[in-house]
């Protein structure tokens, strides 16, 4: 990969991807050719049949994204172009969203309108104490976009989303540790780190499951208990006859380690 790409994707480990945004000098704010790029890495690693199984989000330099690329955005007055490049934007959040593979967003610096967005359609966000997180599309005459009101709200509710989105006001880190938002928070310069250390907690770990019980999640979510429960025993059968399944206990009645193939 060259180095005048825009997003990297990067092999930790056997058991784990690194996307790393690559615009430092615009605190890594997304235009139309990053969008795209993302989206064909996020291509490359859903149709890969390695076995990784968690994936990483970071961003180059002091942040890790500040939304679109309001400069880019400038040049485009006719409302149709807009949406068509907005349409780009939603698959990119998409993409990222739908993964297979547990995604962990390392947050340092801004996370900011659909820059807090990307690390919202991650699983789990990891942040550095001095991260601040917003949207503050409503002070450029907007509103997000990318999925923010909606999945902000799944985390801490709709009185507090709409507190943060209709003020447009930034929240620190230690705010969004403490409302939900953010999972693990670390010293400045530690959140890939951080990151490598939580996804190797899920590698080690059967992925199969991992993934299944990451679908059964966000199928779940909003549904009635019933139908909830359902969409888990759903998931739940197709783990009963992998390999893995009789792996894990093997070793456990052997007392050793799991060597997971993934099927």
């Amino acid at each position: 990969m060259t180095q005048k790409s825009f997003v990297r994707l990067n092999e930790i480990s056997k058991t784990i991807w690194h996307i790393l945004l690559n615009r430092p000098s615009y605190h890594n704010a997304f235009n139309t050719e990053l969008a795209h790029e993302l989206i064909a890495q996020c291509h490359r690693i859903q149709t890969s049949n390695d076995k990784r199984a968690a994936v990483i989000v970071s961003g180059q330099g002091r942040s890790f994204c500040s939304g679109a690329d309001l400069k880019e955005r400038q040049s485009i007055t006719n409302s149709k172009k807009w949406m068509e490049q907005h349409h780009i934007y939603e698959r990119m959040f998409n993409s990222l969203a739908e993964l297979k593979q547990p995604t962990i967003a390392c947050v340092e610096g801004f996370a900011l309108a659909g820059g807090f967005e990307l690390a919202l359609n991650c699983d789990m966000i990891i942040a550095s104490r001095s991260a601040s997180f917003g949207l503050p599309e409503v002070t450029r005459g907007i509103m997000p976009g990318g999925g923010g009101t909606q999945l902000l709200a799944r985390l801490i509710g709709p009185a507090r989303a709409k507190h943060i989105a209709i003020t447009g006001r930034r929240i620190n880190a230690q705010e969004a540790f403490d409302m939900g938002i953010v999972q693990i928070l670390t010293d400045d310069g530690e959140a890939l780190n951080k990151g490598i250390e939580l996804a190797t907690t899920i590698a080690d770990n059967a992925p199969l499951a991992t993934r299944a019980i990451k679908q059964a999640i966000d199928e779940g979510w909003g549904k009635d208990n019933n139908e909830a429960k359902a969409i888990e025993l759903k998931y739940y059968e197709t783990l009963i006859d992998t390999e893995d399944r009789h792996e894990g206990i093997r070793a456990f009645n052997e007392k050793r380690k799991a060597q997971w193939k993934g099927n």
